[in-house]
């Protein structure tokens, strides 16, 4: 093993694997300091754990498939962009041509593509002048912190989630300026804030969700969602109520704990539910007394209600208000993408902009008298306020057009299955389908009543060597009775897969096959012709 000096005391006597003897020989963090001379020496200088690893604190992912070409996560507390933002953002994207994309994540944050490591200090400062971080964003360090994305307006919701989601955000973060007390946690850490009781959030480590003790308002706390290639669970309750001004305190508490004592050399095994497990909720809780103080019982939250659809124009909290709900066909977007949305967020609403985790998009504060002249932009035309019901629930990871980890091209077979489906049957409702390159699930494949994992298989009868492939599980539920899916094929072809969901859709899910196909006006032709050209232009590739 290699000697570490200075050792953090939570580390000391432990088995490391190799990539916690280089987040304990050098903090991710310290790379900060570093980023101007990394800028001028090129990528090809830099360090290879510092290139590899420690950029991933500051946002900056080094991809194997692009080499040169980083990957750039933003934070995006709750999922909240103002248009100077978003017109940010796009400016950014646009710097890098036909290399340059942008994500909508899971996580309701963005993700670019195509930049360079030359361009990142400049780009630091220009995000940070905007009010937008890249800090923590990645690897080992505590994720975006998402909430309700109708916080605010929505007519459903029990308490405003925007507060508590920025508040738990700067806490974790040190008002992004980094945390040195939470940069080398064992592995990645997810926290969410309910708003509403359909907004389900039970695949995050820690959830606060709002209900009321004695009239009093608070967060019951659940504990340990995982959806990962070793576990897929949803999260636990503690049987822990805490008031508002408590959760950030809880979240040290809980986060601390699992950082002293999670596993570091298994890494699989470093997920803070398998230590939760390991432990036991009941001794959890009593560790968690232990240091935070007693803890009172959760009155009742719970997460009930179906998820509603945020598709269409829909009416605001706020008399005379509408937000509407438009499908980013697998969350990809252009420059162009961004800097329309931004300027339709100006001309019809608020110039606000909502990110789901869905990888949709929310424009808000639309007034009745700008309704019918939305409804006529062309920006509809690219993205629908009313999509077919298979591609209404799609989701999809990065795949393998730049994720090294992804055995399979997600998203560009995500689109086109959906167009296709859509065309040749009628779904009675939108069907959440989740797809995922790779086990380490991403795209959330076991949240879907419909989960496709990425793998290889034997080419069918007549072809030759392993292809693109799919695991298929069925049954996940984001609702009531709210389950996991469970795994129901293996290895499916890429090329049998559309007869093998056609055939599904049918037996399982209502769908009839229409009388003829169906003439496709949503966004999805023109968006395939666009992200078909976007893939010859670029390099192959949670």
């Amino acid at each position: 093993m290699t000697t570490i000096s200075h050792i953090k005391p939570f580390l000391q006597n432990k088995k490391l694997n190799k990539i916690e003897q280089n987040k304990a020989i050098k903090d991710g963090l310290k790379v900060g300091s570093e980023l101007e001379t990394f800028a001028q020496i090129g990528w090809e200088q830099v360090d290879k754990t510092d290139l590899e690893l420690r950029l991933k604190w500051y946002g900056m992912f080094w991809r194997p498939k692009t080499p040169g070409k980083f990957m750039l996560r933003l934070r995006v507390p709750n999922g909240i962009l103002s248009s100077h933002q978003m017109r940010v953002v796009a400016s950014i994207v646009g710097r890098y041509g036909e290399d340059g994309s942008c994500d909508i994540t899971t996580r309701q944050n963005l993700q670019l593509r195509g930049v360079l490591l030359s361009d990142l200090p400049e780009i630091l400062r220009r995000l940070e002048e905007a009010g937008l971080n890249t800090i923590q964003s990645g690897f080992d360090n505590p994720r975006n912190v998402t909430g309700n994305p109708l916080a605010g307006i929505d007519p459903l919701e029990i308490v405003d989630t925007r507060p508590y989601t920025t508040e738990l955000q700067d806490f974790l973060t040190n008002n992004g300026e980094g945390n040195h007390e939470f940069s080398n946690l064992p592995r990645k850490w997810n926290t969410a804030v309910a708003g509403a009781r359909d907004n389900f959030l039970l695949h995050n480590d820690i959830i606060f969700h709002p209900v009321k003790r004695d009239g009093v308002m608070g967060f019951g706390v659940w504990l340990g969602g995982i959806l990962s290639s070793q576990m897929n669970d949803y999260a636990l309750p503690l049987n822990a109520w805490v008031k508002p001004n408590e959760i950030c305190r809880l979240t040290g508490t809980i986060v601390t704990l699992w950082q002293d004592n999670g596993e570091r050399n298994n890494r699989p095994k470093g997920r803070f539910r398998m230590y939760l497990d390991s432990v036991g909720l009941k001794a959890f809780r009593t560790m968690v007394e232990e240091n935070f103080g007693p803890l009172t019982p959760d009155p009742g939250s719970v997460f009930d209600d179906k998820p509603r659809s945020h598709y269409g124009i829909n009416p605001q909290k706020q008399e005379g208000l509408y937000y509407a709900g438009l499908h980013i066909p697998v969350g990809r977007l252009t420059a162009e993408d961004l800097q329309d949305l931004a300027s339709a967020s100006l001309h019809y609403g608020n110039g606000e902009i909502r990110l789901t985790e869905d990888q949709n998009v929310i424009l808000v504060g639309l007034a009745s008298d700008n309704l019918n002249s939305f409804q006529a932009d062309p920006l509809l035309q690219r993205f629908s306020l009313e999509p077919g019901s298979f591609a209404a629930g799609t989701v999809s990871c990065t795949g393998n057009t730049y994720c090294s980890f992804a055995l399979t091209n997600t998203k560009d077979q995500a689109i086109k299955m959906a167009r296709e489906l859509d065309e040749e049957l009628e779904l009675p409702e939108e069907l959440k389908v989740h797809w995922t390159g790779c086990p380490n699930s991403c795209g959330q494949a076991y949240m879907g009543a419909i989960g496709l994992t990425g793998t290889k298989a034997r080419a069918p009868e007549g072809g030759k060597g392993m292809v693109e492939a799919y695991d298929l599980s069925l049954g996940g539920n984001q609702g009531p009775n709210a389950r996991v899916g469970e795994l129901h094929r293996k290895g499916i072809p890429n090329s049998e897969l559309k007869s093998v969901l056609r055939e599904l859709l049918i037996e399982r899910f209502g769908a009839q096959p229409r009388s003829q196909p169906k003439q496709n006006s949503d966004p999805f032709s023109n968006f395939m012709n666009w992200f078909s050209n976007l893939g010859e232009n670029s390099s192959p590739s949670p």
